[in-house]
């Protein structure tokens, strides 16, 4: 991500991953001349709502962020720590709950919580990695909004593959919901995916969510597997699934866009496949395959 310099931002970082060193960066930040704080964590933190969100709720400026498994600064790669970064800027936070809710209408929702946009330059997109609606709140927001401007952002949550709450608000530390933070500041996406495809395309013909049934009319697991285990030269079962299909994603095709990606994670006992994001029934799917 690119921010231009007049929006320099005061990043702070943490290895070690202890709450006390949360609350030091967070306590020595928000005395700072700043005017939000954007915050990146790892989920080998072991952060919980008992011991963060006091520290959240004291902030007198818009906290927003997420828990991932890993996260980057500069070359290295963590996977203990945190990184807060102080903003000049105050951005507009909207929290989108109830991300799973099979009733909800997320246009509707969005439209009531996101006030006039016309200087709105970037939208921060948060959300649980594990809700089961989260393409619908995409759905809603590209068709309110389209592209009037740049969308950064992503899932949070947990290898652990457990749903707990993994999103920074000024409420505490949340579950099942999304952050929408609107701001004036101009931005650039500078990397895309690596992922190439070996097979499909594959039509989803039954599908819940982000539960994909069938393949072409075939029970998805053993279409998957089929194809996993002729180029991986592995043996794929349920005990092993995440192992060896974390290097074997799902590709959904968009005109005119990068291939959106989607993650099995887990094989279900009646041979479904259990997906990080909805596929949608009628879609068609690549299998993709990546190196390091």
């Amino acid at each position: 991500m690119c921010i231009r310099d007049r929006y320099k931002m005061l990043i702070e970082t943490d290895t070690t991953g202890t709450v006390t060193a949360f609350e030091k960066l967070f306590t020595s930040l928000s005395k700072q001349k700043i005017q939000a704080l954007f915050i990146l964590a790892c989920d080998g933190n072991g952060f919980t709502s008992g011991a963060i969100n006091p520290i959240l709720k004291s902030s007198q400026i818009p906290v927003f962020g997420g828990i991932f498994p890993q996260i980057i600064y500069g070359h290295d790669k963590l996977e203990k720590g945190t990184i807060i970064a102080g903003l000049n800027f105050k951005p507009n936070i909207a929290i989108i709950p109830n991300l799973s809710d099979i009733n909800e209408d997320y246009e509707e929702v969005i439209d009531e919580n996101i006030p006039d946009l016309i200087d709105i330059k970037t939208m921060f997109v948060f959300v649980d990695g594990f809700s089961k609606r989260i393409s619908a709140l995409i759905d809603g927001l590209f068709n309110i909004f389209g592209l009037e401007f740049n969308y950064i952002g992503g899932g949070a949550g947990s290898l652990s593959f457990e749903q707990k709450p993994c999103l920074f608000s000024n409420e505490g530390l949340i579950a099942d919901s999304a952050l929408l933070v609107s701001s004036e500041i101009e931005s650039g996406i500078g990397v895309s995916h690596g992922w190439k495809k070996i097979s499909g395309p594959f039509k989803v013909t039954e599908s819940d969510r982000n539960i994909i049934k069938t393949l072409d009319w075939k029970p998805a697991f053993q279409v998957y597997r089929g194809i996993v285990e002729d180029h991986s030269r592995l043996k794929l079962n349920r005990n092993n699934f995440f192992d060896i299909a974390k290097s074997y994603p799902f590709g959904i095709a968009k005109l005119g866009a990068e291939t959106i990606v989607r993650d099995p994670f887990q094989a279900g006992e009646d041979n479904s496949l259990i997906c990080i994001g909805e596929v949608p029934e009628g879609s068609f799917l690549d299998i993709l395959t990546g190196d390091n």
